[in-house]
């Protein structure tokens, strides 16, 4: 019913614009979800002929999706990376600005006072601040440093408060529900709760129909001596094996690191297989031309990846885009893509190895918690100046806006899949063994696994492929 009446209203914008629209290439449109797009179709070519034929909407999908790429809208390549201090300055001015509105949706925050205005004003009070220091007092309380765009403040958490045992990251942008202190000397809340952005409680629809699935890997590592290109050849054969969840299959991403590259660490020479990054990314097309054609591959970088290593990253450079299938789509780092009207966010997720190193008891084998702390703050790189490289811009492009249905990371080489608030989430598994850096941090990966999630139920399948003995 509501794919009907999405070809009406395409077929009525062409019909008002005199265009006569091919079947094929209506079904083309609807197919890829083009209807935002339908107005760039209008190219002097169709406008001339009035005709618009599928063979145009096929050079329309295979062209730059830089700019006209049906399933994403950002674009990162313009991006800076020599910033100045007002670049750092209105990086932060965005991210608090963003993550405050996202908190005042609260109810717990109506009636925030600015802190300047806190000050002045004892008694019970709300502010929201970006968190700039924090440390435990010599009596076990925990003290922050907080600050809005114009002022900043102390906050005390007294440590019998439940919420004095909270992570708490610098950088991070928290509401604070508490009380101003009247006496001598500067002002200071005592905090009684704490506020975050994090995913409201939500009803998601499902749609009641057959599986449609996006399939999540990772961390593939084409070009190493350790990357398990037998386990992919089998995932490939799977693809091409006429089951019924293989052909429910639509969707495939590969976010970030699909090759090994040369030169990201001391002495990688010694494990590639394949020593030139070019030939690297071609082997890795003439593995992804095996995928069915109907599906459709994005492929995303990762610090291995030919591109700058601060993030934002952009799409791989067009110039590798000619031994790549018709159905392979290159896509920044991060991005949200839309799927069957589907938000599916994807990241790297360099920034998992912040949180590891921050949260007490975290580990690479229980990634699948940082990655809830991420969706919990509403961004992708909650702390600035760790080991995420990332530019400072007029715009903070890792604040989670939009709330998504699906959330893929990799990076970490670990297998996570689960659900925080409504959210589908998984930490891809890589296709490469063990390395010697993994072996010494006594870290074993789980290698060769594919994760589909259905977009109409989102409901979670997890295939693995390495070999059973």
């Amino acid at each position: 019913m509501l794919q009907s009446r999405e070809k009406e209203r395409i077929l009525e914008f062409f019909q008002s614009n005199g265009i006569l629209v091919a079947p094929d290439a209506l079904n083309r449109i609807i197919e890829n979800n083009m209807g935002p797009m339908i107005r760039s179709l209008l190219t002097s070519e169709v406008l001339d002929s009035g005709y618009l034929s599928e063979k145009q909407i096929h050079s329309v999908l295979v062209d730059s999706n830089k700019t006209r790429n049906p399933y994403f809208e950002v674009d990162y390549s313009n991006l800076k990376v020599n910033s100045s201090a007002e670049d750092f300055r209105k990086y932060f001015s965005d991210r608090y600005e963003k993550l405050k509105k996202i908190i005042l949706l609260s109810s717990h925050m109506r009636g925030t006072l600015p802190i300047s205005k806190a000050k002045r004003t004892p008694g019970k009070l709300k502010v929201v601040g970006m968190v700039s220091e924090t440390s435990v007092t010599s009596n076990g309380h925990r003290k922050l440093l907080i600050e809005d765009l114009e002022d900043s403040i102390q906050v005390i958490i007294m440590k019998k408060n439940p919420i004095s045992s909270e992570l708490i990251l610098p950088d991070e942008v928290i509401g604070i529900v508490g009380s101003v202190s009247s006496g001598k000397g500067d002002p200071v809340i005592f905090a009684d709760e704490i506020v975050r952005p994090d995913i409201p409680n939500r009803v998601v629809q499902f749609e009641e129909s057959a599986p449609v699935f996006v399939g999540s890997i990772s961390d593939i590592h084409v070009g190493s001596k350790t990357f398990r290109k037998d386990d992919f050849r089998s995932m490939i054969h799977w693809l091409n094996g006429g089951s019924e969840e293989s052909k429910q299959l639509k969707y495939l991403v590969l976010s970030g690191d699909v090759v090994d590259g040369i030169g990201v660490y001391p002495s990688q020479e010694n494990d590639l297989e394949i020593l030139n990054p070019m030939e690297q990314y071609s082997a890795l097309a003439e593995l992804i031309s095996g995928i069915p054609e109907d599906v459709k591959v994005f492929i995303m970088p990762g610090n291995h990846d030919t591109v700058r290593l601060a993030e934002p990253q952009p799409c791989l450079p067009e110039a590798l885009r000619k031994d790549l299938p018709d159905n392979a789509f290159l896509i920044p780092n991060p991005c949200t893509l839309t799927l069957e009207k589907r938000k599916v966010l994807v990241y790297h997720g360099m920034s998992l190895n912040d949180l590891v190193e921050l949260i007490p008891g975290m580990n690479y084998s229980t990634i699948g918690d940082a990655v809830k702390e991420l969706l919990k703050r509403r961004h992708l790189a909650p702390r600035y100046g760790g080991k995420t490289p990332l530019i400072p811009s007029a715009t903070d492009y890792h604040v989670i806006e939009e709330i998504p249905d699906v959330f893929i990371t990799g990076h970490v080489h670990s297998h996570a899949m689960g659900e925080y608030k409504s959210v589908r989430y998984v930490n891809s598994s890589t296709w490469q063994s063990q390395t010697d850096y993994q072996r010494m941090m006594n870290f074993s990966p789980n290698p060769s696994i594919l994760t589909l999630f259905d977009l109409n139920s989102l409901n979670v399948v997890k295939k693995d492929f390495k070999p059973t003995y």
